[in-house]
């Protein structure tokens, strides 16, 4: 058994920014929602394994509260867990695969690490460029994107969606390989 969580904000407010493309993945799926305890959860079998994707209700910074009963109860080990998030260190157009590590300032991250005693799990890091300054950082992530980004942003939607579904068929390795490197801005 696997488990997918995408970081994100619940509420209207939130639907379109910067910090709720985990959940935006997750939506790409066509996967039927349901409320458990403080998230959304829903089940599918990928590559002939059950799979749960869950979209924490507890706000992003505090995802652990939502993630890790979760991973007691099923027993989910870290190379089996994939948290998809936001990422300001890298360019919006780009993706990149993870395995462990710091949390790097993402708060969200820090919360499932605090709460599962470990920063062994998976992430796939989706790109959003860095805010104008340092001090506008949470204001940018709660910032909707801007018009001219949305072609780009349809596009990592898409990639991320099968990065998704190839990890939880392959594993880490040989999608960190196919999707690394690939860089959707487009080309002027």
């Amino acid at each position: 058994m696997f488990l997918v969580v995408g970081q994100g904000n619940p509420g209207k407010p939130y639907a379109n920014t910067r910090h709720n493309l985990g959940f935006m993945v997750l939506d790409r799926l066509g996967l039927e929602f349901r409320k458990k305890g403080e998230a959304l959860l829903a089940e599918a079998e990928v590559g002939g394994e059950k799979g749960l994707f869950l979209k924490p209700l507890t706000y992003y910074n505090l995802s652990g509260q939502a993630v890790a009963p979760l991973v007691r109860f099923y027993h989910i080990p870290p190379e089996r867990l994939l948290v998809v998030h936001d990422e300001m260190d890298l360019p919006l157009g780009r993706l990149r695969f993870k395995a462990g590590g710091s949390a790097a300032g993402n708060r969200g991250v820090a919360s499932i690490a605090g709460a599962l005693g470990t920063e062994a799990f998976h992430r796939l890091r989706l790109g959003i460029g860095k805010p104008p300054s340092r001090e506008l950082g949470a204001e940018y992530v709660l910032s909707p994107f801007l018009p001219e980004e949305w072609p780009v942003v349809e596009r990592v939607l898409e990639v991320a969606k099968e990065a998704v579904l190839c990890w939880a068929k392959e594993g880490l390795a040989p999608c960190a390989g196919r999707f690394n490197g690939l860089d959707l801005r487009e080309k002027g």
